[in-house]
């Protein structure tokens, strides 16, 4: 079994018990390997008293629990810095995090080192030291191959074609491999069922009815998102029935305040209760809701590396209205969500969004659709196909 390194960010823990996409994906990496032991892995993470807790029962991968970065590293950090350009031959880690990784790698090697999302420069020197070929990056958004990350990585991991393509346009190192591995979801924690009772009693709770047609967005309250333009959308709709449940923050794992989330709380209170506006819900929670709804609109205004939240909506059954957007419609092909232009989006979400909800059979139809699609991306999948990277490292897979 070869000995694999993943790098998170130094942002959240791993076990995932604050939340975090790559950190979820990572811990679905750890937990399927427990069952099937195709690899040792090495996680590195930032240090969590309860993420460390959890980590004891993990007989197949070592998490190595990182302090977080002091004033004396942040002073070292702007020092090597400005000596960086002075230094022939080698490059030096500016960041404390990554320097503790490194040395830990120099005195346990492994086979493969993963970037998985953070400072994608800053594996300079491992390439340097350890070798390119063991040093791969997975794309986990729509990255463009910037001149100061070109030729660090010896192979490339795209969450969707789109995300691994892109990377290729804009590269010019000719030798690296690319992959692509589509992401899956935990579906154990979507495919449970709420009861009629507990359905009525959530969206009880948000003043809906019964006979109400219930738009969900979930994600992340930001521009590039278009979570203003879906509260236009419905503002616009003169259907009293149709409803709509906004689930996220600004960012992942709490509710912060921003000058967007605010308009986006002002444009709700414009809807007399049609639109009710959530904040954060845990992952494992995220089912109930879903479930309570009748569709879910993924309204990106951006190009999206790949598409977890439809993932997650079609587990639970739901029809989709998307943007033809980057990755996402790898995921939500046309043949099961329906696709929408960015370019006029507010009416373009009014027109689709009224249409389906005035037509149930369409509804049940596309439920039927969605559930088929969730079955492509079961996590075991996720984990042999990344897997299979490394056993065929080395082969330029076109």
């Amino acid at each position: 079994m070869k000995k694999i390194a993943l790098i998170l960010p130094e942002v959240y823990p791993v076990p995932a018990v604050k939340g975090g996409a790559i950190e979820e994906l990572v811990t679905i990496l750890i937990e399927q390997n427990e069952i099937e032991q195709k690899a040792n892995f090495v996680v590195f993470s930032m240090e969590d008293a309860s993420a460390e807790e959890i980590a004891k029962q993990y007989k197949h991968t070592k998490i190595v629990y990182l302090p977080r970065t002091t004033l004396a590293d942040r002073l070292l950090n702007r020092v090597l810095r400005y000596i960086n350009p002075l230094v022939r031959n080698r490059t030096l880690i500016d960041i404390a995090y990554y320097r503790r990784v490194y040395a830990y790698l120099k005195e346990h090697p492994v086979d493969i080192m993963v970037a998985e999302g953070g400072l994608y420069h800053e594996m300079k020197r491992f390439a340097e030291n350890f070798g390119k070929e063991k040093v791969f990056l997975h794309i986990h958004h729509h990255l463009l191959c910037e001149p100061y990350i070109d030729h660090i990585y010896g192979g490339v991991i795209g969450i969707s074609e789109f995300a691994t393509k892109e990377w290729l346009r804009t590269t010019t190192d000719t030798e690296v491999i690319p992959y692509t591995v589509h992401n899956c979801v935990n579906e154990d924690k979507f495919v449970k069922q709420i009861s009629p009772e507990e359905r009525d009693e959530i969206r009880k709770s948000f003043g809906f009815s019964k006979n109400d047609v219930v738009v969900i967005y979930c994600g992340r309250i930001l521009e590039v998102k278009g979570a203003r333009e879906l509260v236009q959308a419905i503002l616009e709709i003169n259907d009293p029935h149709i409803k709509l449940l906004m689930i996220g923050s600004a960012i992942s794992g709490g509710n912060v305040d921003t000058p967007y989330v605010r308009e986006v709380e002002e444009l709700v209170q414009k809807a007399d209760g049609r639109v009710q506006f959530t904040g954060y819900i845990e992952n494992k929670e995220l089912y109930r809701y879903y479930q309570s709804a009748d569709m879910q609109a993924i309204p990106s205004l951006w190009e999206e590396a790949a598409g977890l939240i439809a993932i997650e909506g079609m587990l639970c059954g739901l029809p989709l209205i998307v943007t033809k957007s980057g990755g996402l419609i790898e995921y939500a092909p046309e043949n099961v969500a329906i696709w929408v232009e960015r370019e006029g989006i507010v009416g373009n979400l009014k027109r689709e969004i009224v249409k389906l909800a005035h037509d149930e059979q369409e509804r049940n139809r596309r439920r039927v659709l969605s559930l088929e699609q969730a079955k492509k991306f079961p996590k075991r999948r996720f984990y042999n196909s990344f897997i299979e990277v490394f056993e065929h490292e080395g082969k330029r897979k076109e």
